[in-house]
């Protein structure tokens, strides 16, 4: 397994007292899990730490001890930091507003494991052939000799469920079982994490599926589906998981959703399934991601927009 030396980690976790840890903009339960279980392993070592985000997600429940302990940006009234831990984050304009307590004396600890992930911390943990962030920390912990007990378990389990779609994904490797199911041994209880993970949309987001459902079209000749929501839609449900519904269909090999955060400035998912790596075609519009799921964000008018996704598709379907 190509896992880095986690001592300079290590090393960065014991130089200093007081730490800011971060995810990415709209954060996903990796990057929650993967914070919150960092600053339990803290607690754990005698430091102080606060878990700051710039949003959370789209009806953000938290069901797991340990999530009352993340804070978003107007909620904290923090001063610039010495040390901060920014995690599942590819690069460091993506934790947004977080950045405000950051200046150039701030020592980061960049922990990541994207394949276009930048090496922007003093000290960065990187890898590819790690599932998620949340499987990184795992072996944190045990290099740091810490108890991973029954929450911090549940933390990491559920970043692990999710990035890698119920151990579905490619990201999945024979360790990442075996991280696994020591997390479900140290008490993470998979049954309830996989039902309130997947199982604990609200109506408006199951109906917001059938909004998207309905706008659904094939293109390039019917390997690449196009899913739509407008500004309208999104006011009350998440779109959380959508884009995948597209994959669905046996001849798509590519499945886009564009979601209209605010007239003409869209945001864009992307979903592979075997031939194109939508890592790249996310990259070349200014976004990033894995092979299989990436994103980006377009503006202008809806006709450009889906132009000049479907034209990046078409040369990578080819």
């Amino acid at each position: 397994m190509g896992l880095p030396d986690l001592q300079a980690a290590l090393d960065f976790l014991e130089e200093g007292d007081n730490f800011l840890i971060t995810s990415h903009v709209d954060s996903d339960w990796d990057g929650l899990g993967s914070c919150i279980a960092l600053k339990l392993l803290l607690e754990k070592l005698g430091k102080n730490s606060f878990v700051v985000v710039h949003n959370l997600p789209v009806e953000f429940h938290c069901f797991l001890d340990g999530g009352e302990h993340v804070l978003t940006v107007e909620e904290t009234g923090l001063a610039k930091v010495e040390y901060a831990i920014v995690l599942d984050c590819p690069s460091l304009e993506r934790i947004g507003d977080v950045r405000r307590h950051m200046n150039e004396a701030t020592r980061i600890l960049n922990i990541d494991h994207h394949e276009d992930a930048l090496a922007f911390g003093a000290v960065n943990l990187m890898s590819t052939e790690v599932s998620s962030a949340c499987e990184f920390v795992y072996h944190l912990v045990v290099a740091s000799g810490r108890e991973i007990d029954a929450t911090m378990a549940a933390q990491l389990y559920v970043g692990i469920l999710f990035d890698t779609g119920g151990f579905r994904y490619s990201l999945a490797t024979p360790t990442t079982f075996e991280v696994a199911a020591e997390l479900v041994r140290r008490g993470a209880r998979l049954d309830y994490i996989a039902d309130q993970l997947f199982n604990n949309k609200s109506v408006a987001s199951v109906k917001l599926i059938g909004k998207a459902l309905d706008s659904l079209e094939l293109h390039c000749n019917g390997k690449a589906a196009v899913l739509h929501l407008a500004h309208a839609d999104l006011r009350e449900g998440s779109a959380q998981d959508i884009v995948n519904y597209g994959l669905m269909i046996r001849s798509v090999e590519v499945a886009l959703l564009l979601r209209e955060v605010s007239p003409g400035n869209y945001r864009v998912s992307l979903r592979s399934r075997n031939q194109v790596d939508v890592g790249k075609i996310a990259a070349r519009l200014g976004g990033g991601g894995h092979v299989k799921a990436s994103g980006c964000s377009l503006e202008g008018p809806w006709e450009s927009a889906l132009k000049m996704l479907l034209d990046e598709v078409g040369k990578a379907l080819n």
